[in-house]
């Protein structure tokens, strides 16, 4: 059991701390933003500190960090957030929610996994993965550190997921198939090639578009 800050003060948040207050032993007692966003002293009954002064409220020594969850960024404000927050001294807690199969070799800090889904033998989970309600991870199969990987995908044995990378809703992988680092699968798209780093691909095709996933940074989500 640990005391928990999680990072951000919206719905993510809001359902990470639902989870942790049903189905964990941990303790949520706070949350943090960056200052610039900080509008809010209070959210859901608990403070709301700036994450640049996150040691005046909540010291290294006294809680463990969660998120953030969302995929900002395809995924790279969770990354600097979670390498900043290990700089200052702080761990990370993880969460796996009891309905799901965990078979897993190894699940890494600061991962999210939702309800009912399969981490079959053999899988490797970097840190800071999100895992969203019902998905499949196949044997053998490695999703590397700061992925977000959205309800109902299915990943076949043997598949590859390279850092950072977005993966939408009902997405299917086939066996043995890489996916490139920084990349942003399209939600209902079935994958049977390899996916160069920092592709785009959208439903219904599995061929990347010619342009690089740098776009989808600039898409603002909650």
């Amino acid at each position: 059991m640990a005391d928990v800050v999680i990072f951000g003060a919206g719905q993510l948040a809001e359902v990470a701390k639902a989870y942790l207050d049903r189905f964990s032993e941990h303790r949520v007692v706070g949350f943090t933003v960056d200052e610039a966003f900080l509008t809010q002293t209070e959210f859901k009954g608990l403070p709301v500190v700036a994450w640049e002064r996150l040691e005046e409220r909540f010291p290294p020594d006294a809680v463990q960090l969660l998120g953030p969850l969302s995929y900002q960024n395809l995924n790279e404000f969770r990354r600097n957030r979670h390498r900043e927050g290990r700089a200052r001294g702080y761990a990370f807690a993880r969460f796996i929610h009891p309905s799901t199969h965990n078979m897993a070799e190894t699940v890494g800090d600061n991962c999210f996994i939702l309800e009912n889904c399969t981490l079959q033998p053999f899988v490797r989970l970097g840190e800071g993965i999100i895992i969203w309600s019902g998905s499949h991870v196949g044997h053998h199969s490695i999703i590397e550190d700061f992925c977000f990987v959205s309800s109902l995908v299915g990943l076949a044995s043997g598949v590859r997921i390279g850092t950072c990378s977005l993966i939408g809703g009902q997405v299917g992988v086939d066996n043995g198939i890489t996916i490139g680092a920084g990349s942003y699968i399209e939600s209902r798209c079935m994958i049977r090639r390899d996916v160069p780093p920092n592709s785009v691909v959208r439903h219904p095709s599995d061929l990347p578009k010619p342009y690089s996933s740098t776009r989808i940074k600039s898409m603002k989500f909650r």
